[in-house]
């Protein structure tokens, strides 16, 4: 379970990183605090939400054993 929701927030932080890095230089270069938005908010937001969504997919892929 642990794996699925490491490469779960490794995806989703990486598309959640460049999208809220690169985003911002291609749409308003001329602002020269856009590059943060990647760094501070949807690239630690997209790596929580992939570790859950992870987490959550090998749950019910496979339910815990005891």
């Amino acid at each position: 379970m642990l794996k699925s929701a490491f490469l779960g927030a490794v995806i989703v932080g990486g598309i959640g990183f460049l999208g809220g890095f690169l985003g911002p230089m291609i749409l308003m270069p001329e602002s020269n605090q856009g590059p943060m938005l990647g760094i501070f908010i949807t690239g630690p937001l997209g790596a929580v939400v992939g570790f859950l969504g992870g987490a959550v997919v090998a749950l019910v892929r496979k339910p815990p054993t005891r």
